[in-house]
């Protein structure tokens, strides 16, 4: 499945928010990551909501190798992101070669719907799929605008008119003096309990109650928390 030969001919890359498919497109590939990260919408367009970001070593689109049946999300890259499109004749062949494959394949999956039920059990029979709302939100001080962060956290930064790709929480407006970076940080949402990870590369630093975080430092938010991104300061709003 790793051959070098075949991984150099099947290899694809994509840059920063390029679409890989769209929702409802029909084709009969799956893909494997190599590196870079892509992120999985619900819907046509590479906004709103979406399920899941995959990275190294995963693998998406695996449906059209069984049935032909339309895409079922958009997927586009976070990041330069190279791929290994693998046909159902290649891999028809690969398990026929080497039936180990097919049973990892079916590992992954049956991992994956287990992840499914316990989202599913977890929010009361809403799954992730849907971005669901809650009460939680970064205030910013200066306009009193309220930016919402979703059940599966949110990436923090600024619209990339390059790339086209919109942040979770989109601190444009708020950021005259471009002190944010594009990818600027993370709010991560586990148990109820929320993080805040920088992102790595950024320039201006990222700061919790005048502290800066290290890149890749996961910290804590408290409600109340004073939380700065470059030069644009918000407040860490949560109903108890």
């Amino acid at each position: 499945m790793t051959d070098s030969s075949f991984i150099e001919q099947s290899r694809l890359r994509f840059s920063e928010g390029e679409v890989v498919y769209r929702k409802g497109e029909m084709a009969q590939q799956m893909y494997i990551l190599l590196s870079g990260k892509v992120r999985l919408y619900v819907g046509q367009e590479p906004v709103g909501d979406w399920s899941e970001e995959l990275s190294k070593g995963d693998f998406f689109g695996e449906g059209s190798l069984l049935e032909p049946i339309p895409r079922g999300n958009t997927v586009v890259a976070l990041e330069d992101t190279d791929l290994i499109a693998i046909s159902r004749g290649t891999f028809l062949r690969m398990i026929r070669q080497n039936p180990e494959v097919s049973v990892k394949m079916m590992q992954r999956l049956a991992q994956r719907n287990r992840e499914l039920g316990s989202r599913t059990d977890s929010e009361g029979g809403r799954t992730r799929n849907r971005a669901v709302p809650t009460n939680t939100a970064l205030v910013s001080v200066v306009s009193g605008k309220k930016f919402p962060i979703t059940a599966h956290g949110a990436l923090v930064g600024r619209f990339d008119p390059n790339t086209g790709i919109h942040p979770d929480i989109d601190l444009t407006d708020e950021d005259p003096q471009l002190s944010i970076s594009r990818r600027h940080a993370r709010v991560l949402c586990e148990h109820n309990r929320y993080f805040l990870v920088e992102e790595h590369g950024v320039a201006n630093g990222t700061y919790i109650k005048g502290d800066r975080l290290a890149p890749g430092d996961a910290r804590e938010l408290k409600p109340g928390d004073r939380v700065g991104f470059g030069m644009v300061v918000l407040f860490f709003e949560k109903a108890t």
